[in-house]
């Protein structure tokens, strides 16, 4: 997904702007719907958590959680290892991405298109995944740990803080790739074409033209893949070998103590950072990368030196390998008893009724929830490019923020509101519904507003001239031209929704458990085959999508 930013089309208010608003009744009454959805779904939440982490609810304000958190030195190394994690992670992504997008962009060989497809391969899988896949690799019992067993020692153990930190990198490697490969795809060439022209060497240039005009992207993919790593909670509870880290001990203190005063304060933690990264990226960085493309930037990008393309293809190859042996060992792991102990070929790990119901209750919810975030994103995209809104850049920011809210602290706000009076639906399809369509929502905006700047306005000021009206017009002149983005949209709600856990797992009940879900906690009870199994399900479904997803790119124009 690219940065989030909320669009340029924003008209001042004037002692008109109420009067203009409700010019269009059906419009205004649609907007209002939208705006009391957004504050229930998106804002509410994440103040459920801030006010009980105050103990609010309880009968008193205090801050003895917080206290609690600093005067326990548990809670205290959760915050320092999901920080330093955060940190390690995003380091060794960003130089992972910036070494896999020179060689992708500046080489023209089967390699490198092989490698930008193996650099996305993470996306159609929860981050979880490639925890599994380790511990098949390099667990007590793992393939390469019975074949070295004298290399790596007894003291040896890929359980831990190091365990969580190379599952995080592998998962989140294509947050950070995304942006800056497309930086480097999009930089004006002729930049580092005049500094090799004045004698400047290839590592000069790198140095001091091509990584300057690539910092924004660079930027911002960091602090993404920082964010989400910091609100990973999968991992540590897979591979974390007791080691505790923030959102996992927000999640066992919900489900296990049942302590949701103690978990609102580590959720708060989780959301500091990701709402100051946030609005830092939204209105700092939105226009940080205007001097890196021009009108000259579909030029050939300049062809790497030998030594720059030696090692930059060097580390692609050995990190597109390693990637595509995490899926090698999962799929593996599908189809034998089990794995590096008896490798008999079987299937009986896809013969699960369980499994299958949960695979099909994702299906439905994804579907669902998809058809309504694009849908409902198309309609916001329409009215905020289009129509007077009072409020309209706070509208949209609280819209898109849906996106930058930490899964466990929403996860935790719906539990907070949906539980008690007067909302009952905790455990219910339609909350798992609502939850996976207003995290999504704002990529459907996001792809309508792209597209609305490309249609002229001219086509519905002739409608309207033409006596079709706002509404008529709405639907026979914008909804066709925006069922590229709709579809777009849709592919990537419905693509995200399969793999999402870290909200939707305080939600689920016995009867609406969604195959996400269902993998982490084999996973955690060492059903590696049948973890496997469902996996390899869950992997295939959703690189369709994104195989659909990149052919709707490429005939449409529209990006996600």
């Amino acid at each position: 997904m690219e940065s989030v930013q909320p669009s340029n089309v924003q008209q001042k208010p004037s002692p008109g702007t109420w009067r203009r608003f409700w010019a269009e009744p059906w419009f205004a009454i649609l907007t209002i719907i939208l705006a009391l959805a957004i504050l229930l779904f998106i804002v509410a939440p994440v103040f459920a958590v801030l006010l009980k982490s105050f103990g609010l609810g309880t009968g008193s304000f205090t801050f003895e959680y917080y206290t609690k958190f600093f005067q326990e030195s548990y809670y205290l190394n959760a915050l320092y290892n999901s920080v330093m994690s955060s940190l390690i992670t995003t380091f060794v992504v960003v130089m992972l991405s910036v070494a896999v997008s020179l060689y992708v962009t500046r080489s023209n060989n089967f390699l490198a298109k092989s490698y930008k497809g193996i650099a996305l391969l993470p996306l159609v899988a929860p981050p979880f995944i490639f925890s599994l896949a380790l511990i098949i690799l390099f667990g007590r019992s793992g393939v390469v740990t019975n074949f070295f067993g004298d290399l790596f020692g007894p003291e040896f153990s890929i359980y831990g803080f190091w365990g969580v930190v190379l599952a995080q990198i592998i998962g989140y490697f294509p947050i950070g790739y995304m942006l800056i490969e497309s930086t480097f795809r999009n930089m004006n060439a002729n930049l580092e074409y005049a500094a090799q022209d004045l004698g400047a060497n290839q590592w000069k240039t790198l140095g001091g033209i091509t990584l300057p005009l690539a910092k924004s992207g660079i930027i911002k993919g960091a602090l993404l893949v920082f964010v989400m790593a910091l609100a990973d909670f999968s991992n540590p509870l897979i591979i974390g070998g007791g080691e505790s880290f923030l959102a996992s001990e927000a999640y066992l203190l919900v489900v296990g103590q049942q302590n949701l005063e103690q978990a609102a304060v580590l959720g708060v933690f989780l959301i500091l950072p990701s709402l100051i990264i946030f609005i830092f990226q939204t209105y700092i960085l939105k226009d940080s990368d205007i001097a890196t493309i021009s009108g000259d930037s579909g030029i050939a990008n300049v062809p790497l030196s030998k030594p720059v393309k030696a090692l930059v293809g060097t580390i692609s190859t050995i990190f597109s390998a390693f990637v595509l042996l995490m899926f090698v060992m999962v799929v593996l792991g599908a189809f034998v008893k089990i794995i590096g102990i008896n490798n008999t070929f079987t299937l009986d790990h896809f013969n699960n009724q369980t499994g299958w119901g949960s695979l099909y209750n994702s299906l439905l919810v994804s579907l669902i929830s998809a058809l309504l975030a694009a849908g409902l994103g198309i309609l916001q995209g329409f009215l905020f490019a289009r129509k007077v809104i009072p409020g309209k850049k706070m509208l949209e920011f609280l819209t898109l923020f849906g996106l930058a809210v930490p899964g466990t602290v929403m996860g935790i706000g719906y539990v907070l509101i949906f539980n008690g009076p007067p909302f009952f639906l905790t455990g219910t399809v339609l909350l798992l519904v609502l939850n996976m369509t207003f995290r999504k929502i704002g990529v459907g905006l996001e792809a309508a507003i792209s597209k609305m700047h490309q249609i002229d306005m001219s086509m519905e000021e002739a409608s309207n001239d033409l006596g079709a009206g706002p509404y008529k017009t709405f639907f026979k002149v914008i909804v066709p031209l925006l069922t590229p983005a709709f579809v777009a949209g849709f592919v990537y709600a419905f693509m995200t929704a399969m793999v999402s856990i870290s909200s939707v797992v305080f939600l689920i009940s016995p009867g609406t458990n969604l195959v996400a879900v269902y993998i982490l906690n084999l996973a955690e009870q060492g059903k590696v085959g049948l973890a496997s199994a469902m996996s390899f399900i869950m992997i295939v479904i959703v690189l369709m999508c994104l195989a659909l997803l990149k052919f709707i790119e490429r005939r449409t124009g529209v990006r996600i």
